[in-house]
């Protein structure tokens, strides 16, 4: 049975003996520290989900701010923007 984290790799390494079998190049990447390795789960951890969500939620939200902060007042109405926050 395969690590869990091994990767085989596309590419077949020739062999030059006068059999010219092909073997599979194999990558083994193993986390002694991740404890789900062994238990067969899958996925992003929970921590990793958030920062993500909250990383794309700023850049999102950067962005709005820096449109009201720099689109003039007369096309904001025209849009149906009539609130400024103080």
């Amino acid at each position: 049975m395969e690590e869990p984290h091994s990767v085989n790799s596309p590419r077949t390494i020739l062999s030059f003996s006068k059999r010219g079998r092909t073997t599979t190049a194999s990558v083994s990447f193993v986390d002694p520290n991740d404890e789900k390795s062994n238990s067969g789960e899958h996925g992003p951890k929970p921590s990793e989900v958030y920062g993500f969500v909250g990383s794309i939620t700023t850049v999102v939200a950067t962005a709005i701010y820096l449109a009201w902060a720099y689109i003039p007042e007369p096309w904001l109405h025209s849009i149906g923007i009539f609130y400024y926050p103080s």
